[in-house]
């Protein structure tokens, strides 16, 4: 099996889980409706990502159109989300635009990137557009290209310092949240259980007073049962072996606090097939034996029923 393959996969789907969750789109609107400014999440290993018309401002989506986009603004974005690893960071390009790319991390390491929408926070003006445009036509961009793309320039949205410092805190603030959440959501998957394992544990509690075998809770579940046993030991740290008799030691427990009920006859009711078996596996879990359990569970009513008297 390909690691790199397995890693990837598992990156994707953690990924999709982010940017598929209620929470990122109900914050991504009330972001963009409060503050004008696109919001978009990116997977961390994207270094350069693919274009996104309604995220770009308006100058930037024009340049995008050209499949030969600007070599200065792939510098700027592979420079802002190679430094944006561990902390938010923010960068500039060749024409003055802001933005800013804020890590969301799970398991100490970074799942994803929340950047902004490009914004001036100083208003464009035509004497600034001077230099620009020449970088432009050195690209390779033709005079009529670069008058549209100066009247773009000149309309791309300008914030004050301050407000967008401001606006950057804010989703830093979210950028944490999210990390919690997805911290959360990853605890939840490695607790759960496999449908095989589910399944196996209904079968086995059904038929505990009956043998129960390997091959025959395998083919049950509908699986090898080499992959069964990884399965089943990797979800619960158990053998099929241990489960069941973990599981026939407790139903007996329950069943000893019955003074009418026999040792023998809650051995053999709860699946043993000899009383010794029955002895050497209560005490291996129970820590006494099955005579010695019942004593002492008489022994702690009496103390009960006294105190409550």
């Amino acid at each position: 099996m390909n690691t790199e393959t397995v890693s990837t996969t598992h990156e994707d789907q953690t990924f999709d889980k982010l940017v598929n969750a209620p929470l990122f789109a109900t914050y991504r609107k009330a972001f963009m409706d409060a503050t004008g400014l696109g919001l978009r999440l990116i997977p961390f290993r994207e270094k350069v990502p693919s274009s996104d018309m309604e995220f770009s401002s308006p100058f930037c989506a024009i340049l995008n159109e050209s499949s030969d986009a600007c070599r200065s603004c792939d510098r700027a974005c592979q420079k802002l989300y190679r430094s944006a690893e561990t902390a938010a960071q923010t960068v500039s390009c060749f024409a003055g635009l802001r933005e800013t790319a804020i890590p969301v991390r799970a398991g100490g390491q970074t799942v994803a990137l929340l950047t902004t929408g490009q914004v001036f926070t100083e208003p464009p003006s035509e004497v600034d557009f001077e230099t620009i445009g020449i970088e432009l036509e050195e690209s390779g961009a033709s005079t009529a290209q670069v008058a549209t793309l100066k009247e773009a320039w000149l309309h791309t949205r300008s914030l004050p310092i301050e407000q967008y410092e401001g606006i950057i805190t804010l989703l830093s603030a979210f950028a944490i949240q999210f990390s919690e959440y997805l911290n959360r959501l990853l605890v939840e998957e490695r607790h759960a259980e496999p449908d095989v394992v589910i399944k196996a544990k209904q079968f086995i509690n059904a038929n505990l007073e009956d043998k129960v075998s390997l091959e025959e809770v395998s083919h049950y579940v509908g699986v090898s049962t080499f992959y069964f046993c990884k399965m089943f030991k990797q979800s619960t740290g158990m053998t099929l072996t241990e489960y069941v008799n973990r599981r026939r030691v407790e139903r007996a427990k329950q069943k000893l606090l019955n003074p009418q009920n026999r040792v023998t006859e809650v051995a053999f009711e709860v699946g043993y097939q000899s009383l010794s078996q029955f002895n050497r596996s209560f005490l291996r879990y129970v820590g006494v034996s099955p005579s010695r359990f019942r004593e002492r569970q008489s022994a702690e009513r009496s103390i009960q029923r006294h105190e409550a008297a």
